[in-house]
């Protein structure tokens, strides 16, 4: 990973740690930062940390004012963090306790952590521990069938409300998302948004391919999303999102199948 990255992460954690009075077991960063695919402007940074104890309304107060510090400071990593903060307890015993939400848009006090699917199998698979021990082997690994569920779910989901798209860079997040899912369905493996695509690209004769790679080039270069030009294919985007997402409807009915 990314020198600057790793050097954030290592400073966000031993912040963190002082406000839990020490009580960090482990401390991953998992997402697009470990297939060197954060792009700044773009990417979140993804943590997950996991403590001994089970966390007070003090600490989730603590941490709320702190990330509206860091949120205000426009670190290129700091400004970006999003991840979740539980204690190992209720991850060994399944139960419901105190989750600490980080988000890039809002933070809140959870009872259970929100991590599954695609997310947690990249954790587990391929997640960097910042800090501590290793305790990726009392997480949950999940099953081929929450993966399928969470792929329904992000079908209706771009069915729904991805029709019309806007200048938004971010607005080819869905074409990422289905290359992810078209590349777990196909290989049964995770990958990063940008690899998946690639390799949609060059293994796939997809409609949609020319677009993937538009996008792509996008995600790897966020200034380009500045342009007019740019602003303008990015909210005629709609057409080319629904295509993908049939031709993910279609390599989802055909993996079933196999099942």
């Amino acid at each position: 990973m990314d020198d600057l990255i790793i050097k954030s992460l290592k400073e966000f954690v031993n912040k963190s740690n002082m406000i839990l009075n020490n009580s960090i077991l482990s401390a991953y960063c998992f997402g697009s930062a470990v297939y060197d695919d954060f792009h700044s402007g773009y990417s979140d940074l993804d943590f997950f940390i996991i403590i001994n104890k089970i966390i007070s309304e003090e600490e989730f107060q603590k941490f709320s004012s702190w990330r509206t510090e860091l949120k205000a400071s426009k670190h290129p990593c700091f400004s970006v963090l999003e991840g979740e903060i539980i204690s190992q307890h209720s991850i060994k015993n399944d139960i419901e306790s105190n989750v600490i939400y980080w988000g890039t848009s809002k933070d809140r006090l959870n009872k259970k952590y929100g991590l599954s699917g695609f997310s947690l199998r990249g954790l587990i698979n391929k997640g960097y521990l910042i800090y501590g021990k290793d305790l990726r082997k009392e997480l949950p690994y999940p099953r081929d069938e929450e993966m399928l569920s969470q792929v329904d779910s992000m079908i209706e989901t771009i069915i729904k409300y991805a029709q019309v798209a806007n200048e938004d860079i971010h607005s080819v997040d869905w074409l990422f998302l289905i290359s992810q899912s078209i590349y777990w369905l196909k290989t049964l493996e995770i990958n990063g948004k940008t690899n998946s695509a690639k390799w949609i690209i060059d293994n796939c004769n997809y409609g949609w391919s020319d677009t993937l790679q538009k996008a792509v080039e996008i995600r790897q270069s966020p200034i380009l999303a500045k342009s007019y030009e740019n602003k303008k294919w990015l909210k005629n985007l709609g057409p080319f999102i629904q295509c993908a997402c049939n031709t993910l409807i279609l390599e989802r009915n055909e993996f079933v199948l196999k099942l």
